[in-house]
């Protein structure tokens, strides 16, 4: 009888340790999510995916092995929703760029996944993007800008089912504004809701005086005025602001709009306001910080001579490639200078920059960021304590030779 029963009590407690050594998942609480298991996922992977940490999960699904999960397994994850929208690294795409087009700062995105290093993401790679969610809903009317002096208009409008104006226009069209808030719609029916581009032309007549342009995107727009490009907004970035003013002789002059949105949400908008009569208003040698960055252009690698183009730019945050920075200034061996003017509360602050190749960022006449040298693509970053102020912030940065690209930015630290 004992024999006739061993094989039994053997087959029994092997199954009873089996089930003692696989994870067991909690009940799903209705305040909690489940998430299914897909091929190549970790715990690591699912708990940077909702902005959590790895071992929330694995207590509330009672995982002591963190390396012991299985497909199809089904994980309670403990959050209602994830905290915020989920990217797909793409080809091309850096840290610095992806916190740029949704208006967030490179290291909110770097904490909330985990990353130590900048320079390292990888295509397919999900990055969850804390605080930024899309709108439930589009807008039923187009949320505009602050009221503007002058809405020009009417424009011909060229629409492109691709990002480059390139091929035969999708659809033209005669539009009374460049107003728009096509949220996350097409601009027009039969159109993709992203990776789109418009051109629009139109000539108006001015009397004479110095008018200020106003473009404000999301995401890439450039302006010209009778042939002469004024502003080059050209990449991707969340919704900003660029300003240009110009002096105009009374009489027609001929204004190209050109935009595109890449992903999410599409916006554009464009008008212009007299600032002066006839004689025009010289233009501050310092922006305040509302109003940007006065940049100097030259075409040596130490910032010397008389430059050779100035801008004004909302922000630095660029990407040529090979090509020039803009008409008159050499594609390589050139140099920048930007300044403007910022107002600090007292704390402790990071400065940051990415290049290529050397760049350096002064707050206040002290060197912050001192990286005088090629490189390729690297962020460095320098602390700068300041007490409640405005101080003069310089950025000065030169191109050696193929590519070239700069991204500046800054928090409390």
């Amino acid at each position: 009888m004992q024999k006739k029963w061993l094989p039994m009590t053997l087959l029994i407690t092997m199954v009873v340790l089996t089930l003692g050594v696989l994870p067991a998942s909690a009940a799903p609480h209705e305040d909690c999510i489940v998430h299914v298991v897909h091929r190549g996922e970790t715990l690591y992977s699912i708990a940077r995916l909702y902005g959590l940490n790895v071992w929330t999960i694995a207590r509330a699904n009672n995982i002591v092995n963190l390396n012991r999960i299985y497909v199809g397994q089904r994980l309670v994850i403990p959050t209602s929703r994830p905290t915020g929208t989920v990217h797909v690294v793409q080809p091309g795409e850096t840290l610095t760029w992806i916190a740029l087009r949704y208006g967030i700062n490179v290291w909110t995105i770097a904490r909330a996944n985990g990353i130590t290093n900048l320079n390292h993401i990888y295509v397919g790679q999900r990055l969850v993007i804390p605080g930024y969610a899309p709108s439930p809903k589009p807008s039923p009317k187009p949320s505009q800008p602050s009221v503007p002096a002058s809405w020009l208009g009417p424009w011909s409008g060229e629409y492109f089912d691709n990002v480059t104006l390139s091929g035969s226009a999708y659809l033209t069209r005669d539009d009374e504004q460049i107003n728009f808030n096509w949220d996350y719609g097409p601009p027009a029916g039969g159109m993709p809701t992203n990776s789109f581009s418009v051109r629009w032309t139109g000539t108006f007549h001015f009397d004479e005086g110095t008018y200020r342009f106003y473009a404000k995107v999301d995401d890439g727009v450039r302006v010209s005025i009778d042939g002469e490009q004024v502003i080059n907004g050209w990449r991707d970035g969340g919704l900003r602001t660029y300003t240009v003013d110009r002096a105009l002789a009374t009489g027609d002059h001929t204004i190209v709009v050109e935009y595109y949105d890449r992903v999410q949400v599409a916006q554009v908008y464009f008008w212009s306001k007299k600032v002066s009569g006839p004689v025009p208003t010289p233009t501050p040698s310092a922006p305040t910080p509302t109003e940007g960055w006065k940049g100097e252009f030259f075409n040596n690698q130490d910032l010397t001579g008389e430059p050779v183009a100035t801008t004004h730019d909302g922000w630095i945050g660029f990407k040529w490639g090979t090509d020039s920075p803009m008409p008159g200034v050499n594609s390589d061996h050139f140099s920048a200078r930007w300044t403007t003017r910022m107002h600090l509360k007292t704390d402790h602050y990071r400065f940051c920059a990415m290049s290529d190749d050397g760049v350096r960022i002064y707050v206040g006449g002290k060197l912050v960021v001192d990286e005088w040298h090629a490189n390729n693509g690297v962020a460095y970053c320098g602390e700068h304590w300041a007490s409640t102020g405005t101080y003069e912030v310089k950025v000065e940065y030169y191109e050696d030779g193929g590519k070239a690209l700069l991204y500046v930015w800054w928090e409390p630290h």
